[in-house]
């Protein structure tokens, strides 16, 4: 919806006491004064059965309604890698209305050094405050944490996926009362697997009664330290097998989005292998110098919260790359309506993004060298110079063969991530050249965008870029003119001096300039038309198409997934009855 905050409110704590925090908000505590590590264990973990609970799974989904410090994340975790089946996943997915800030988490935890390393860990994840889902992939562990920051009712409602155990741990009934509706407890048993296990300190008599009308079976406890009860609950039914995961996946398209599936599958254990007749970062990835910023609109929409989660993740991915560069990057106005357009985006924002006046400061956005940031994307993945002609998919694998016809590979699932090479296999997909030039200036302190950008590259600065329909970027002197002319007028006391060099490439786009990331057939996926935004949006939606391809949580809820599926255009073509 139009004019939203895209930011939640944060949590108010008093530290007053020393048994830990209080949220100023609701009068209550985020765990127990007497060893919240151990409420933790007692509460959740044995009330759900864990660890018993996840042997001989190779997939297990623990819910939870209130984040807070984090803490029975980490006890999770600590247990998971104590007592983890070999080769399985754990999804943790947590609703937080009142996102905690990275030093208050720091605060909290010094209270449990034994967590200590992975507190150090979660830590250097720590989501912002922007609404929507934050995911954080810990691949070595087998484990992934899903926080959703919204009203616990609007989350619910957005979101597929079957949990096995849950872990009710809002504010007590009588302090927030919303945590424990019957509407909230009703999406509780939509989204339970059979057989599911449920753990909560409270003992509330509508709380019990909700479980209850909500399908699960409950019972009394005896409670922690000085609470006499706790419910346990259960619903009905017997954990159902989890489908075998791809053991072989096939990827075509050596670029950001290629390079971010190999990541993100080889985290996930399968054997990957990357396809493209031109190499890795042969195509628009390879590009002289990039900039990695967020896509910013005035407006609270699934998509939007999707990109902004995007960003965050890319930038999570890339930080400690060589070719990353932070340091911000400014958005000039073109007009007095595109200033207040930018005033009123940085008013939805956190402090990362801020209008001073006179240019919209990007305080997180970074300067990327695209090609070196590919390579260590894919890092070990082989990637075969070879052109895939086409694709066949049986009831037990994929064949990909070259145009004589030559079997290549065979694998358990195939991703199209060629960019526009992939209008190929789906033809939503259309190519947008563009074209680049490096002269032999002194580049801005900051990057600077405008429409077009200037940043530093190899041999001066590089000033771009062109977008021309189709595949033929057009002749270099026009553009190269252009670019002079853009960037001595943005630039008064510069003079851009000779050309360094030229680059064109061509960009992947769809007809509602959104990506398409998801399946197109059992063993068969896509992500592409990515545009001008490849690398900002392609680690987290390679983590989305991962994660389906497996069966594990999806990174995007529901409404996302929608805006990114590539079923869209032909549903609305259906639509419309063309």
């Amino acid at each position: 919806m139009s004019g939203e905050s895209l930011v939640c409110e944060p949590a108010r704590l008093d530290w007053s006491e020393p048994s830990g925090p209080r949220a100023a908000d609701y009068g209550d505590v985020y765990f127990s004064a007497e060893d919240g590590l151990e409420e933790t264990r007692a509460v959740f973990l044995a009330g759900c059965a864990l660890p018993e609970a996840w042997q001989g799974r190779r997939h297990f989904v623990v819910g939870e309604l209130g984040f807070g410090t984090g803490l029975n994340a980490l006890a999770l975790w600590q247990l998971w890698r104590e007592t983890r089946p070999a080769g399985a996943w754990l999804d943790f997915i947590s609703v937080e209305k009142h996102p905690l800030s990275r030093d208050e988490a720091v605060r909290a935890f010094a209270a449990w050094p034994d967590l200590e390393p992975l507190a150090t860990r979660l830590l250097a994840q720590w989501p912002s405050r922007q609404k929507g889902v934050h995911r954080l992939v810990f691949p070595e562990d087998g484990f992934a944490i899903t926080v959703v920051h919204d009203a616990v009712e609007a989350a619910l409602a957005d979101m597929d996926f079957r949990a096995d155990a849950w872990f009710l741990d809002g504010f007590a009934p009588a302090k927030n009362d919303a945590m424990w509706s019957q509407d909230v407890l009703d999406q509780v048993g939509r989204l339970s697997a059979p057989g599911a296990r449920v753990g909560t300190f409270t003992v509330a008599g509508h709380v019990r009664r909700g479980l209850q009308a909500a399908g699960f079976k409950v019972a009394k406890h005896p409670g922690f330290g000085r609470k006499r009860e706790r419910l346990e609950a259960v619903f009905p039914g017997t954990p159902a097998a989890t489908r075998p995961p791809p053991q072989k996946v096939a990827i075509i398209g050596a670029g950001i989005a290629g390079a971010s599936l190999a990541r993100a599958f080889a985290g996930r254990g399968s054997e990957v292998v990357v396809f493209d007749a031109a190499g890795p970062a042969g195509g628009a990835s390879g590009a002289l110098a990039g900039l990695l910023t967020p896509r910013l609109e005035r407006a609270d929409r699934p998509h939007v919260r999707a990109t902004l989660a995007a960003f965050d993740y890319a930038r999570r991915c890339y930080e400690d790359f060589d070719g990353f560069h932070p340091g911000g990057v400014v958005r000039l106005a073109k007009d007095e309506r595109e200033a207040r357009r930018f005033a009123g985006i940085a008013a939805l924002m956190d402090e990362r993004v801020e209008w001073d006046g006179a240019v919209l400061q990007m305080h997180a956005a970074a300067r990327i060298e695209p090609a070196r940031i590919v390579a260590q994307m894919l890092g070990d993945v082989p990637v075969h110079e070879a052109r895939i002609a086409s694709i066949a998919e049986t009831d037990s694998d994929v064949l990909l063969a070259d145009a004589d016809g030559e079997t290549l590979c065979r694998a358990d699932c195939v991703v199209f991530a060629c960019g526009a090479g992939t209008a190929v296999w789906y033809p939503d997909i259309s190519p947008s050249a563009g074209q680049v030039a490096v002269f032999a200036s002194e580049a801005p302190a900051q990057p600077v965008t405008w429409g077009g950008y200037a940043c530093a590259a190899p041999g001066g600065v590089l000033v771009g870029a062109t977008h021309v329909a189709g595949e033929e970027a057009g002749p270099a002197e026009p553009a190269i003119a252009d670019f002079r002319e853009a960037f001595e007028r943005h630039f008064p006391s510069s003079k851009a001096g000779g050309v360094v060099q030229t680059w064109h490439g061509v960009r992947a786009s769809t007809p509602d300039r959104l990506p398409v990331a998801g399946a197109l057939a059992p063993r068969t996926f896509i992500l592409s038309g990515l545009g001008s935004r490849g690398f900002a949006h392609a680690p987290l939606l390679a983590e989305h198409v991962a994660a389906l391809a497996h069966g594990h949580m999806p990174a995007l809820p529901r409404s996302a997934a929608e805006a990114f599926d590539p079923a869209r255009f032909e549903i609305r073509r259906r639509r419309r009855g063309g």
